[in-house]
């Protein structure tokens, strides 16, 4: 669980979603069972953390510059995108010109245990806009309904036909995980930080890799009080209830934000981007232990790799510099199809089916 300890700052690692993303890449290059293209596609879509029913998983970051050379000839010249993107810049000149309107984020600051760290007008916007709703935004081109995909639940379909590159949905930010960290935390300025908190013996510490990480979830105004999780409920999800952790909606903006969708609000095709599925995810759910013994991880990864590539016909990508999170589509898609994206072999690696 990345909550099994409450302490607010706490010293990790290099993580091991990273050597995922290695091996995966490895796997790719050796198998050569997707074309270079396909390879770009897939590692630009390796962020996607979207559900099957009780997933578990850990967000992950990546580079955007392979996702904003994907389809630029289109996305520049989609006309929904580019309103939506213009809608952001606007609300964001508001919002810096009347900072009374970025009190609802403030507070939420100054409740958490993250009140410490500065962040700059800019910043407090940008979590604003992530974990905001825009209201009337004229984008229905999806429905959500029962998924072909095995034992996925309810998936995501096409209303109309959707040319490669065009926005199909948005990715909903009801609640938004901040990861903020620093490299070094002056003890004279920390209350409570104590030397002996921490093995100077590891090898870690001295990593450059290593760093101080502090988790806080905001939530976007729009959501009411009574639908908020708590905290452990939001990281571990509510067991008693079935009920998965909210991080199995999540989807990495950029190594501080990620946007998490709530599933019961499921009345907005606007913004409907959590409920994409992988359509290769039976690949990492039936493989068991015995059999990646047997297989070999790397064959796994790579059968995984070249099926979900194949299938996905989408992928997200930020809107207006990282203000919104939007999902584009990757292939040509008829009325009727369902979106597919690739959630990456980092989310299987930790999935808890």
């Amino acid at each position: 669980p990345r909550h099994a300890t409450q302490a607010p700052l706490r010293l990790v690692a290099m993580s091991p979603r990273c050597c995922c993303s290695l091996m995966s890449v490895a796997a790719i290059a050796a198998a050569s069972l997707v074309t270079p293209s396909s390879a770009v596609l897939f590692c630009a879509s390796a962020f996607i953390l979207n559900p099957l029913p009780s997933a578990h998983h850990r967000t992950i970051s990546i580079h955007h510059s392979s996702i904003d050379s994907i389809n630029n000839d289109h996305s520049n010249n989609d006309s929904a995108a580019a309103q939506i993107s213009r809608t952001l810049q606007d609300i964001e000149k508001d919002l810096l010109a009347n900072p009374s309107k970025l009190q609802p984020i403030l507070q939420q600051h100054q409740d958490s245990s993250a009140d410490d760290f500065e962040l700059s007008s800019e910043n407090v916007v940008k979590e604003t806009l992530l974990s905001t709703r825009i209201p009337d935004l004229q984008l229905n081109r999806t429905r959500i309904g029962p998924s072909t995909v095995d034992g996925a639940g309810r998936g995501l379909f096409a209303t109309e036909d959707i040319a490669k590159g065009e926005l199909i949905t948005c990715y909903p930010g009801d609640a938004l995980l901040c990861e903020y960290s620093e490299l070094e935390i002056d003890d004279e300025e920390e209350d409570g930080f104590d030397e002996e908190d921490i093995d100077f013996e590891d090898e870690d510490y001295y990593d450059e890799e290593a760093d101080y990480v502090e988790e806080v979830v905001l939530w976007g105004d729009h959501v009411d009080t009574s639908d908020r999780l708590e905290e452990d409920e939001v990281f571990d999800g509510i067991v008693a209830e079935n009920v998965p952790p909210l991080t199995s909606y999540a989807a990495s903006v950029d190594d501080v934000y990620s946007v998490m969708g709530m599933p019961i609000l499921d009345n907005n095709p606007a913004y409907y981007s959590h409920f994409a599925n992988d359509g290769a995810g039976h690949i990492a759910i039936q493989t068991g232990v015995d059999d990646a013994a047997r297989i070999g991880i790397e064959e796994i990864i790579s059968s995984y790799v070249s099926e979900s590539v194949e299938l996905s016909n989408a992928l997200h990508k930020p809107i207006a510099d990282g203000l919104h999170l939007g999902t584009f589509a990757s292939k040509d898609i008829k009325k009727g199809e369902e979106v597919m994206v690739t959630y990456g072999p980092d989310y299987w690696m930790t999935f808890e089916g």
